[in-house]
């Protein structure tokens, strides 16, 4: 018997089978293929034109007042590293300059008559309530999709923001935007330090969880930084707190009128109307009833009310705070109960507890 011929015929057929279930699986999730060479296109862009903060430091045209804001960065890198066990890595050493433009939007959705995410699927990573482009005719696209013509006889409530950083989870180098240098000391620490808990524990299928840890992490990290660099009762501290007040007050606002108008969606007489028509008009009085209540809310900053008035609101604006904030109370507690505000331990705990991606 040839076993050399034999042995070629095995491989020319393995070689068969693989290349038609790899046709076959190109053609079915070509439109999940092509958005991904579009993600890894924008990415490897923001990659390799991002220049190095020793780059930037070196170069006499750069303003010394974003060197200064470079500095910053390396001290949140090393304090989040070193001080609270992130992970080491070397995100967030380079800035990409999109000349003040924005350069990625996230489309997110929402069922039209219940507080409930449209999740999209990806392989590896699993479930996302939110979508990133690169491309923002892309994302109209898509959010257009949803809005107009629906799936499975549903059209969507949704929104298109852009996004100001991301992590991709410890798959690329992550590359600050140049826009972000325009935050204060204590925004600027907040955002890196929440971009690194992302780095460091991700938990697959959980965005809520890794949103709400991150947001926590950050605003407490930020804290610890500015307390260990000025003092307890430095300026930069108090400006700092000061500043996250108006945001939390918007935050307290849109988690008690999300709770309402899950009552309203819950409630015998909302589910019992007769046609999408009615339901949409109690739906829309109800919202035009919250924005109405913004004036209740003293905000130090006026600017927030008037935003928020002018703001077409659905049910994604609800479900991105629910994202974000809507276990920070819980959290706080673990947090100042359970761990004695030590941050470290705090993070340490959900790394060891949960698989990340």
């Amino acid at each position: 018997m040839n076993f050399k011929k034999l042995n070629k015929k095995k491989l020319l057929k393995y070689t068969g089978i693989f290349l038609l279930v790899f046709s076959a699986l190109a053609i079915w999730q070509r439109e999940l293929i092509a958005y991904g060479f579009l993600q890894l296109n924008g990415q490897l862009e923001v990659m390799n034109n991002g220049r190095r903060f020793e780059e930037l430091k070196k170069d006499s045209n750069f303003p010394d007042s974003l060197k200064a804001k470079i500095k910053i960065i390396e001290e949140a890198r090393k304090f989040g590293m070193e001080k609270l066990g992130m992970t080491f890595s070397k995100n967030y050493t380079k800035i990409y300059d999109q000349k003040g433009a924005a350069i990625l939007w996230n489309v997110s959705a929402a069922y039209p008559y219940k507080l409930k995410a449209y999740k999209w699927k990806f392989p590896i990573v699993g479930t996302f309530s939110y979508k990133g482009y690169f491309d923002l005719e892309k994302a109209k696209k898509e959010r257009d999709r949803l809005k107009n013509n629906g799936e499975k006889g549903i059209k969507f409530d949704t929104n298109i923001r852009s996004v100001s950083a991301w992590s991709t989870l410890g798959w690329f180098e992550d590359v600050l935007l140049s826009n972000n240098l325009n935050r204060s000391e204590g925004n600027l620490v907040e955002l890196i330090l929440h971009e690194l808990t992302h780095a460091t524990l991700y938990v697959k299928d959980s965005v809520e969880f890794n949103e709400n840890l991150a947001n926590f992490i950050g605003e407490e990290g930020a804290k610890l930084f500015l307390e260990e660099k000025y003092g307890k009762n430095s300026k930069e501290l108090n400006d700092y707190i000061f500043s996250l007040q108006d945001s939390k007050k918007y935050r307290n606002f849109m988690l008690l009128a999300s709770t309402s108008l899950d009552l309203l969606y819950n409630s015998a007489s909302f589910i019992g109307k007769n046609s999408d028509i009615e339901k949409e008009k109690t739906k829309q009085n109800y919202l035009n009833l919250i924005k109405s209540k913004i004036d209740t809310v003293s905000f130090s900053n006026k600017n927030w009310s008037k935003r928020f008035q002018k703001r077409e609101l659905n049910n994604t604006n609800f479900m991105s705070v629910r994202r974000y904030n809507s276990s920070q109370d819980t959290l706080k507690v673990m947090f100042e109960e359970d761990f004695n505000k030590d941050l470290k331990a705090f993070l340490k705990y959900f790394a060891d507890k949960y698989p990340s991606l």
